[in-house]
């Protein structure tokens, strides 16, 4: 397993849709997409009207020319320069609709000192909008990374991370109707992680403590300013030479900061997992887990939540050039709102690429959330999204993709409700 992780989207698709729905869903999709056409032509005229995003592209372009020499040496930059047009950038009832222009600086530093690697990776989003300029924002994610091998059997991980970030519109359970600018974010995280065994051993334990502070500095927020401490303990069995039971348990404990103007959602969290790890042959791999979650609060005002746990994430490769990769996941997520419980969030994926050539892709992924909120008010909120993409391969580290985004939530009350187009275009480097 490599040291400096890479994060994915999973998206999915419902297990259970009637014929009916899914009529009226790919109505609804048609009729959403109609204007991509005119967007992308509004795209193009943005893009070709700022000068910024021009030298944006001839620098990432000298950047990367010089990076082949520099690698060899443990340094690795990357860049992307995305242009997009978002017909609802607050996820609202009242839609407004913008432009805007994305640069993605990444930057790796990866070192041995004997069989220890020690590793620095920062990853940056430059955004402005095109008329609401005050949702322009700088992204931050900086982290220092070490895997240290003690001896055959034993190793340890360690991890120091920072993040300055905005939280996306619409993936909680709140509304951004008030908002003049996004949610800004700022987290910092400690972990430790001890192996004894490897993933070769008939037997392996993994522990790991970690802490994680997470600060909103803006939009009266600070309410959920909360420091979590997590220790999850996991013994691994193998059955077979690709195969291996494992069983797990974690307590987290979530202390919130605020203690003198709300009851604060402080609470002990609990999950016991049994599950199956498996890497059959080249075709198929992945995980599943299934077990007890628990989530227990100190104050009396919210509601405990306990039940089923599960989490499935799985791959598929029924040729050279296809790949696909089913998830589903049944979790606690914390509330963004005041005097409301955390709830339990369903989540099922489906991902679909395709080479088309030697130099062309083709993906599409479908992700489906199903929100189960207790309250005074109980609430069901469904959220959908649809991407749809084309990655083209320029040069051998030059890359160009286009994507379409559809994006919706529907709730119990309608004030929650919102959809959006999402078109964007992207020029990225690919050096490994």
């Amino acid at each position: 397993m490599g040291l400096v992780q890479k994060y994915r989207f999973i998206t999915t698709k419902p297990l259970n849709s009637s014929k009916k729905y899914q009529t009226n869903y790919s109505f609804v999709l048609y009729k959403e997409a109609v204007n991509v056409v005119s967007k992308i032509q509004e795209i193009f005229a943005f893009a070709k009207n700022t000068t910024t995003f021009a030298i944006l592209i001839s620098t990432c372009l000298m950047v990367c020319t010089n990076v082949n020499a520099e690698e060899r040496q443990g340094l690795l930059l990357n860049a992307a320069v995305k242009a997009q047009h978002d017909s609802n950038v607050l996820r609202t009832n009242d839609a407004v609709s913008d432009t805007s222009l994305h640069v993605s600086p990444e930057l790796t530093y990866l070192t041995h000192m004997g069989k220890h690697i020690f590793a620095l990776n920062y990853e940056g989003e430059y955004t402005a909008y095109k008329d609401n300029t005050s949702l322009n924002y700088d992204d931050h994610d900086i982290s220092l990374l070490a895997r240290l091998d003690h001896s055959l059997k034993v190793n340890t991980d360690f991890k120091l991370a920072y993040k300055n970030k905005i939280e996306v519109p619409g993936i909680n359970n709140s509304i951004t109707s008030v908002l003049d600018e996004f949610n800004q974010t700022n987290i910092k995280q400690a972990s430790a992680k001890i192996y004894y065994g490897t993933n070769k051993s008939i037997g392996q334990w993994i522990v790991e403590l970690e802490h994680l502070e997470n600060r909103f500095t803006n939009n009266v927020q600070d309410y959920r300013d909360v420091d979590r401490n997590k220790l999850t303990g996991t013994f691994f069995y193998r059955v077979a030479p690709k195969t291996r039971l494992f069983f797990q348990a974690s307590i987290g404990d979530y202390d919130y900061k605020i203690k003198s103007r709300d009851p604060d959602q402080s609470s002990k969290e609990t999950f016991y997992l049994a599950g199956l790890e498996w890497d059959l042959t080249e075709q198929t791999s992945g995980t599943f887990k299934l077990g007890y979650q628990g989530k227990n609060f100190e104050q009396d005002v919210y509601n405990d939540v306990t039940g089923l746990s599960y989490m499935l994430d799985m791959k598929w490769k029924p040729n050279t050039y296809t790949t696909i990769e089913i998830g589903a996941s049944r979790m606690t997520r914390e509330s963004s709102q005041l005097l409301t419980s955390a709830f339990i969030t369903n989540t099922y994926s489906a991902k679909a690429e395709h080479e088309i050539s030697a130099r062309t892709a083709i993906n599409a992924t479908y992700t489906y959330d199903n929100d189960d909120l207790v309250t005074s008010q109980n609430r069901t909120d469904k959220r959908h999204q649809l991407v749809l993409g084309v990655d083209h391969s320029l040069l051998t580290w030059l890359n160009v993709s286009f994507g379409y985004q559809f994006i919706q939530r529907d709730s119990d009350f309608e004030l929650y409700n919102y959809k959006a187009n999402v078109v964007g275009l992207s020029l990225s480097t690919k050096f490994k």
